[in-house]
């Protein structure tokens, strides 16, 4: 049976703060994605989602190493972690709902909208789901829980609008 490898603190350390370089540039490209929004382009809002894919990809390379961690620290360090990923919840679902407001004041959406709504169902069922385990609900707060049922009533009216979006066929 081949060995489990064990990581440092460093290793980690050194992830966490590529993570929150991500978080970063995803602040930025949220709010670019807003003022493109108002403007019928979804390609800023897609460099936005992208980002948080990298973001995501890099949160499980730290799950992975936080479980073969044996380290004195190793508390400080999943805070840490914990830390950002509720960070970039926050600012995905904010984002999230940011962006449908601004579709949900259109009576037409632009072409490719179907594809982007799916992905966000999706993306904010993941959220709803990470934001309800033990180890997030006690640090959520009563804002992002909000802004969480603001973005899935946003996005229900805009699917009510225009169901023909959802067709999957």
């Amino acid at each position: 049976m081949a060995q489990q490898r064990t990581y440092t603190d460093k290793e980690v350390k050194d992830l966490l703060a590529a993570l929150e370089g991500q978080a970063r540039e995803a602040v930025r490209l949220a709010k670019n994605a807003e003022e493109e929004a108002a403007k019928d382009s979804f390609l800023a809002y897609n460099d936005f989602r992208n980002k948080v894919g990298e973001f995501k990809a890099l949160c499980i390379l730290i799950e992975g190493r936080l479980k073969h961690l044996s380290s004195p620290r190793l508390q400080e360090l999943r805070e840490e972690y914990a830390r950002l990923d509720m960070l970039m919840l926050g600012l995905l679902v904010r984002a999230s709902m940011r962006f449908f407001f601004v579709l949900s004041a259109k009576t037409m959406l632009p072409v490719g909208a179907r594809d982007i709504f799916i992905a966000e169902l999706r993306s904010l069922h993941e959220a709803h789901e990470k934001l309800s385990r033990p180890d997030y609900a006690d640090k959520l707060d009563a804002a992002l829980t909000q802004d969480l049922d603001t973005a899935e009533m946003i996005l229900e009216e805009i699917i009510h609008k225009a169901p023909s979006l959802l067709k999957f066929g």
